[in-house]
């Protein structure tokens, strides 16, 4: 049993180069991805141990939503070089572009025909800006569950383990085979992810670390600012970007509230930015410390996949602002205004 995985979207969204991020060395050769033109004619298919990835000619500018859907349904069945029962479609990624303008109508057409077993990928989430983010998540929570959204970056490996999670959920729920044939199927695609999966959570957790870093860093800049209470409104705007990265790392579309929920980790950080500005000598350390406690916090909700509650939430909040004191903050200050 092997599933079929459809990567299809707009010309130049990064489809190629997403397969090339999630199947092993060698699976997607490099003269396959062209960062100066669309590379894809018709359909490539990228056959591993355990899917098989159909990489889509992307939808050119005034093509038709039935066209492009037909086309897809005709050319997969010519080119999948599988038994005829097995052409079925257990999943799509439809991948677009994260620093893109918004969601166009032949998008929003997309999704609606194929609401049910789709993943919406925003691609080439380090170029996102956080204006980006919120309209693009907005637009697209009217058309799929906000589950169905994955936040990727096929360079920085970021968001690709919880895309992989999803499609082998979706992919069970699409092949409705034995019990016993679902469960060799997900062992074989669990072996063949490993070894990428740990190497990519190597990875986030690094770059998850340096976000915190950059945040308490910035804070503690912001915490420079002389009069009393004219730093809250920074320092909040600085944790909720800090967290909004962190999200994104770990490829979840973090909304208003959950940054809410995480910046107040049950009164913590903003009790902290209150007293700090009332305490010239020590507010440097207060604001360093609370953003670096929500970090950590927040770190710790994405990476078990948002299912931690508010008392372990506020025991890791504790525990990073602990950790914190061990950093002379007023020398690490972060002066740059973005990550």
């Amino acid at each position: 049993m092997k599933a079929n995985i459809l990567v299809c979207g707009k010309t130049d969204v990064g489809k190629t180069t997403l397969i090339k991020a999630v199947t092993q060395l060698g699976t997607v050769p490099d003269s396959a991805v062209d960062h100066s033109k669309p590379k894809t004619k018709e359909f490539d298919i990228y056959e591993t141990d355990i899917a098989n990835f159909i990489d889509a000619e992307g939808m050119e500018p005034g093509q038709t939503i039935n066209d492009y859907a037909e086309s897809i349904k005709e050319k997969i069945i010519n080119n999948l070089k599988t038994a005829s029962e097995e052409n079925l479609i257990h999943n799509i990624w439809y991948c677009i572009d994260g620093s893109s303008n918004g969601i166009k109508s032949a998008d929003a057409n997309f999704l609606r025909t194929f609401n049910d077993k789709t993943l919406v990928v925003l691609t080439k989430s380090e170029k996102m800006r956080k204006s980006q983010f919120d309209n693009l998540v907005e637009d697209l929570e009217e058309l799929v569950p906000k589950e169905q959204i994955i936040i990727v970056s096929s360079a920085h490996k970021t968001g690709l383990k919880k895309l992989l999670d999803k499609a082998l959920y979706l992919c069970e729920q699409s092949m409705n085979g034995t019990k016993e044939e679902i469960q060799f199927f997900a062992s074989r695609w669990d072996n063949y992810y490993s070894n990428m999966v740990n190497r990519w959570k190597d990875k986030a957790n690094a770059e998850a670390d340096e976000c915190i870093k950059w945040g308490a860093g910035r804070a503690a800049a912001i915490a420079f600012i002389p009069l009393p209470l004219a730093d809250i409104g920074p320092l909040i705007a600085n944790e909720a970007y800090m967290i909004h990265r962190l999200a994104g790392i770990y490829g979840y579309a973090a909304d208003k509230s959950i940054i809410a929920m995480l910046g107040g980790v049950a009164g913590g950080s903003f009790a902290g930015k209150f007293l700090a500005s009332f305490l010239p000598g020590l507010k440097i350390a207060i604001a360093a410390g609370v953003t670096y406690g929500v970090g950590k916090a927040a770190k710790a909700y994405f990476e078990s996949d948002m299912s931690l509650g508010i008392d372990a939430l506020k025991e890791k909040f504790k525990l990073g602002e602990k950790e914190s004191k061990t950093t002379d903050w007023e020398k690490n200050k972060v002066d740059d205004d973005e990550l």
